[in-house]
């Protein structure tokens, strides 16, 4: 109750007293902390390691953010924490577009993608008309064609992901924060009224985002196990885009071996004209296919550690705090 109290009193800050807003967001996101080291804890033995260690990056350069944004006047526009928050929304697409390859092998070479990703955003600084004449401001917070339209991509990519999984709403906040960026980058009259309240935007949908898919893990619906556990925990973490790959190749397996069963999006289903009782014959068969196609995204031991239900990541990261 606690923490939902301090994230409700960052949003009202952020309405109706801007100038407090950087205090009471900066509190919020300070908290942040707890669910990303369940995160990092439940990402072990996995590949989405590197997503949440520019999950990791973007909640710090967030929190640094808003410490210089209570040390800028309000009526400056808050230059450096609009530089600062800009930075703090690439490492948050960095994370989200990381998990588009979170696989063996191509780790290694995708890391390196995300940090070109990082710094193709950083050309418009270069572009700026404040650059050549460094000018202190915000001259180089702006985005513009094709720039904006790359944005916008990056955005639907990484938001829609998750928006059909347990982290939906997550992801939907993460939306607004990245919408009220995109707002402040190209709409020049709003940089110094409603252009410093939206810098204090971002940082605050980063933390109910965090808190959010860390509350999730309770919301599952009913308890999993075994086959739907296992693949519910991937589809939940990987997203829309390898869940449905996934699913594409399991059940042509299953089709070719005349398996009485298909993997749907909520799990296993009798395959058209079969019932449930010809499934539990081929179940140990299916279960072992699965987890060889899990193989290239995550280790044995963390497949069979999602397998007791669909809640045990949230039951083994609280167990560790």
């Amino acid at each position: 109750m606690g923490i939902r109290i301090l994230l409700a009193t960052g949003g009202l800050a952020l309405i109706v007293a801007p100038r407090w807003a950087p205090v009471c967001v900066g509190l919020a996101l300070a908290t942040a902390v707890v669910p990303w080291l369940a995160a990092w804890r439940g990402a072990r033995g996995t590949e989405l390691r590197p997503a949440v260690a520019w999950a990791g990056l973007a909640l710090l350069i967030g929190l640094i953010s808003q410490g210089l944004a209570g040390l800028e006047p309000l009526n400056s526009g808050r230059p450096m924490a609009g530089h600062l928050v800009y930075l703090t929304v690439l490492a948050s697409f960095a994370a989200l577009i990381s998990v588009l390859n979170a696989r063996r092998p191509g780790g290694g070479a995708w890391a390196i993608l995300m940090a070109l990703l990082v710094l193709v955003f950083l050309i418009p600084w270069l572009e700026g008309p404040g650059w050549a004449r460094k000018a202190q401001g915000l001259s180089r917070l702006r985005l513009d064609a094709p720039w904006s339209l790359f944005y916008v991509l990056v955005v639907i990519a990484g938001v829609t992901n998750y928006l059909p999984t347990r982290y939906g709403r997550a992801a939907a906040w993460l939306g607004l924060g990245f919408v009220c960026e995109y707002f402040a980058l190209t709409r020049s009259e709003w940089k110094l009224n409603q252009g410093a309240r939206l810098w204090s935007v971002v940082p605050w949908s980063l933390a109910v985002a965090a808190w959010t898919a860390f509350w999730s893990q309770d919301r599952a619906g009913r308890p999993r196990a075994g086959l739907d556990a296992t693949w519910l925990w991937f589809r939940d973490h990987w997203g829309v885009v390898w869940a449905l790959r996934l699913q594409e190749r399991f059940n042509r397996t299953a089709e070719s071996l005349g398996w009485p069963l298909r993997l749907a999006w909520d799990g296993i289903v009798p395959a058209i004209g079969s019932t449930d009782e010809a499934i539990q014959g081929v179940v140990p068969a299916a279960d072992t296919t699965l987890k060889g196609l899990l193989r290239r995204f995550a280790d044995l031991e963390r497949i069979e550690a999602a397998r007791g239900s669909v809640a045990s990541d949230s039951c083994q990261a609280r167990d560790g705090e």
